[in-house]
């Protein structure tokens, strides 16, 4: 038996058992092992899932901020009153215009305050803009405000205030949009001006002129004489008392001999007093002409014309645009003579009657009425608001009274035209001239020569046109060249008397020379 050292024996040695080979040792699995790979496992999946509702929640806002872009913008709406005003009246007249011109109004809120009272004069809202644009954004709204108080409120004397409100579909402000507010402070003013007619009897012509004396309250801001569709404002008559009033004004010769005349006074507030006086209309009917239009004087009078104005397009055709020029353009020039006339100082600047021009025979009529007929077809008509005066070819053109020039340019149909402005709204008119002497803002004097006669414009040979126009409503220059009229028609009633001086002794500031 063969022994072997105890520090040579394999582990089992010596218990009968073979010597087992060497083995390599490898790390056991930690505990729950199997648990961290699958929470890994549900992390990276968890990631994913979040990236991706990232990704998805980023292109909603995204496509959400793309439809709606312009709903991010930031103007607030505006408000704006037609008019400036410190009083309204019982009937007043004022109106509201609220705009926004971004996304849209959304609401509009409009309240009434006077003492302890609020009404609501507007409460309105509109529809948000569709996605795809297929809804309508109310882009502005109009109120008649004044319209509105009279049905809904019964004035009082005394302060109140409006209060506006509007906002738009922005999705700013927590979707609550743009927004504006506007309290406008005011007082109602309920009693109309106090208004007293002082001249007697007025006799007119259809067409001609007539002057009116009256008195009026201190709160009248505006006074005049409403004569069919013409207002005629009224001028103080002396520097002494601002209260006591005339007015020049017109009966034009194209209104029905009915239309009314009546003076009216509206003091700040837009109340209104209203007088009738006592007069007697003399109705006039007046010419009619046929004017035959020549290919001559269509290619003479239509390219000269056309090359002083910018208002009318050339039709392509002489005898179509000669209808433009003598329709369209004739309405533009009347427009800016009325224009003129809003600036006319509260005096007369003439002096005695005025004069019809020297040595010059009449070829046409105040108010005639005429058919311009083209190759024996009618094509146009018109009426001639003047007189046309005739002596010889570039004949000196005389001032018909004193004024101050307002006018020394080509106008329209007139061609070469001057205008006088004789005070008080009182404009006379010198068209078809070959050539201007004077400049605008020049004084004149009656009799002073302004330019000579020729044909410019639409004229068919050398003359003068000449009319007056009373805020620029054309008026029969007869009655203005006979003194005896101006006279009894105007300065007459322009004296003073005990009821219009008030018992004392005041200057006229409209006094002139017959």
């Amino acid at each position: 038996m063969k022994i072997v050292p105890l520090h040579r024996r394999g582990v089992g040695e010596g218990c009968g058992e073979p010597e087992d080979p060497p083995r390599r040792l490898t790390p056991s699995p930690l505990p729950g092992g199997d648990f961290q790979r699958r929470v890994a496992a549900r992390c990276q999946r968890g990631i994913a899932v979040l990236f991706l509702l990232l990704i998805l929640i980023f292109l909603i806002l995204a496509s959400s901020i793309f439809i709606t872009w312009n709903r991010w913008e930031g103007q607030s709406p505006t408000l704006r009153f037609d008019r400036d005003f410190k009083a309204l009246g019982r009937n007043p007249s004022l109106s509201l215009l609220i705009e926004d011109s971004g996304c849209g109004l959304k609401n509009i809120s409009v309240n009434l305050k006077q003492k302890d009272q609020l009404v609501s004069l507007v409460e309105e809202q509109y529809p948000a803009p569709s996605s795809f644009g297929r809804s309508r954004i109310q882009k502005s709204k109009t109120f008649e405000i004044g319209k509105l108080i009279a049905e809904k409120y019964k004035a009082q004397e005394g302060p109140a205030s409006l209060v506006v409100t509007a906002s738009d579909h922005a999705v700013r402000n927590f979707f609550r949009g743009n927004q504006t507010h506007l309290q406008r402070d005011f007082v109602f003013d309920i009693f109309p001006p106090r208004l007293e007619v002082l001249s007697g009897q007025h006799y007119i012509n259809q067409g001609g002129s007539e002057c009116v004396v009256y008195r009026v309250s201190p709160d009248a801001e505006v006074s005049g004489v409403q004569a069919g569709p013409h207002f005629f404002p009224g001028y103080p008559a002396n520097r002494g008392d601002p209260n006591l009033k005339f007015c020049l004004f017109a009966f034009a010769y194209n209104i029905p001999a009915d239309s009314p005349l009546k003076i009216v006074a509206r003091d700040a507030a837009g109340n209104e007093a209203v007088a009738g006086f006592w007069y007697k209309l003399f109705p006039k009917k007046f010419r009619s002409r046929d004017i035959k239009v020549e290919d001559s004087f269509l290619q003479k009078a239509v390219p000269e014309i056309m090359s002083h104005t910018s208002e009318i397009k050339d039709q392509g055709d002489l005898a179509k645009t000669f209808v433009e020029l003598n329709s369209k353009l004739r309405r533009l020039n009347h427009a800016l003579i009325a224009e003129l006339a809003q600036k006319s100082p509260a005096r007369f600047l003439w002096d005695g009657s005025f004069l019809q021009l020297s040595n010059s025979q009449v070829e046409s009529l105040f108010a005639d009425h005429r058919t311009y007929l083209y190759q024996g077809k009618e094509i146009d008509r018109q009426d001639h608001v003047g007189f046309d005066l005739s002596v010889v070819q570039q004949y000196p053109i005389e001032a018909s009274n004193d004024g101050v020039v307002v006018y020394a340019d080509y106008l329209g149909i007139y061609g070469n035209c001057v205008m006088i402005d004789h005070g008080c709204g009182l404009l006379s008119l010198y068209g078809h001239l070959s050539s201007i002497n004077v400049k605008a803002g020049q004084q004149v004097k009656k009799k002073d020569v302004l330019g000579r006669s020729g044909a410019t414009g639409l004229a068919g040979g050398d003359h003068l046109h000449f009319g007056l126009f009373l805020h620029g409503v054309p008026v029969n220059p007869n009655e203005w060249w006979d003194g005896k009229w101006i006279k009894d028609h105007v300065l007459d009633r322009l004296k003073p008397t005990p009821e219009s001086a008030g018992g004392g002794s005041q200057q006229s500031v409209v006094s002139t020379r017959p």
